[in-house]
């Protein structure tokens, strides 16, 4: 059996072959698609190309989370994540919602529903109603294993949770953040394809830098950093500035001991450049 490094540098070479095969195609098919769909539908189409043969080779050889997590350096946040007695006491409490508090819904899917918090009297629990975001999930995860709860009251977004009484679900409630995603903006609306190009690699590596940050200063590691799970900030024409969303359901860790060191956090970064740098499709 190869060692980790020799796993990993094989991987590499693999990808970098596959990618090099389908570089000219996919940027025929771009071009042909910036002239007949729209912006929306041309990210969906290229995220959908690449996930289908890019990503996969790369998540396999660039994987060393494993190795980590078997040195107890890494733990995955995930939906069997188990909290404390105490912890799991307060998940039980339900929550001070009603019908009026949901505002715009923002995603409707069998996985999760979000939306913004309407507008209302007062405050809840000390923030502004507009600046809150109701996420409700299936009845079937309870709260007590949420591993994402735990993620947000670490990075300090988290502001509520529990069961909401008008439907019955595992409810979050956290911070909204600011920005929109890449596709979203004018800027990348107007954009020709090597400038959206060039917004998506800086988009992404200001997602992998926040990351990395984040492992190093407050001990959870976003690693699910693809275009849907990034907010930006734009100023002259430019991306200054990320935020990252969504600590469910994906490759996102808690991080421990040496691996919250300057030295991992560019490890973390290069291996989240190595996934998302040339983003997928382009």
């Amino acid at each position: 059996m190869l060692p980790p490094l020799a796993n990993t540098l094989f991987g590499v070479f693999i990808a970098l072959c596959l990618f090099g095969l389908f570089t000219h195609a996919l940027e025929s098919k771009a071009t042909a698609l910036t002239t007949s769909l729209s912006v929306r539908d041309q990210f969906k189409t290229f995220v959908n190309d690449m996930k289908k043969v890019f990503n996969p080779f790369l998540r396999k050889s660039l994987g060393n989370s494993k190795y980590l997590t078997q040195k107890g350096l890494l733990e995955q946040i995930d939906d069997n994540y188990r909290y404390t007695a105490e912890e799991s006491k307060k998940l039980s409490r339900t929550l001070h919602l009603s019908s009026s508090d949901y505002g715009q819904c923002l995603q409707n899917q069998n996985s999760a529903k979000v939306w913004r918090m309407a507008a209302g009297s007062g405050t809840y629990e000390g923030h502004g109603r507009t600046s809150l975001i109701i996420k409700s999930l299936p009845a079937q995860k309870h709260a007590s294993t949420l591993g994402e709860i735990k993620a947000l009251e670490i990075v300090g977004d988290l502001v509520d949770f529990g069961t909401d009484p008008v439907q019955g679900r595992p409810t979050i409630i956290m911070k909204r953040k600011t920005g929109l995603q890449l596709y979203e903006t004018e800027e990348y609306k107007k954009a020709n394809y090597q400038q959206k190009k060039k917004l998506a690699m800086d988009t992404a590596r200001l997602g992998c830098m926040k990351g990395a940050q984040d492992a190093f200063h407050k001990g959870v590691w976003h690693n699910d950093n693809h275009m849907y799970n990034i907010l930006v900030t734009f100023e002259k024409g430019a991306v200054i500035s990320v935020e990252l969303i969504d600590y469910g359901e994906g490759p996102n860790f808690l991080v421990y001991g040496e691996a919250r060191s300057p030295h991992y956090m560019s490890i973390f970064y290069d291996w989240c450049i190595r996934l998302y740098g040339t983003p997928i499709g382009f």
